[in-house]
């Protein structure tokens, strides 16, 4: 049995090293999509829109803190997840700053 596996050994690094010697060629043109246009397809929308629809279906008013950090933020996102029939329903609220 160790001599099969003496014998397997050099021929299954062979077809190991042929495979990852292979070359990978990348496009260079394809660039992130900006954050407006991604987080609109996975359901996120203005901050205020996703509050509005939250507080229309929980009945109550939202209050979110009136102190915002320091931070310079350049986006702001929120969604509102109704699961039907079930009672984790979310709301969800994403700021972005700009990297420095």
């Amino acid at each position: 049995m160790y001599t099969r596996f003496f014998l397997l050994l050099p021929v299954a690094s062979i077809l190991m090293l042929n495979t990852i010697d292979k070359t990978v060629e990348a496009n260079s043109n394809n660039k992130p999509q900006p954050l407006e246009e991604f987080y609109p397809r996975i359901g996120y929308k203005g901050v205020d829109e996703a509050l509005n629809e939250f507080e229309k279906h929980i009945t109550q008013n939202v209050k979110l803190p009136l102190r915002i950090p320091s931070i310079n933020f350049t986006h702001y996102f929120g969604r509102f997840t109704d699961l039907k029939g079930e009672e984790n329903d979310s709301l969800e609220v994403e700021f972005y700053g700009a990297v420095c």
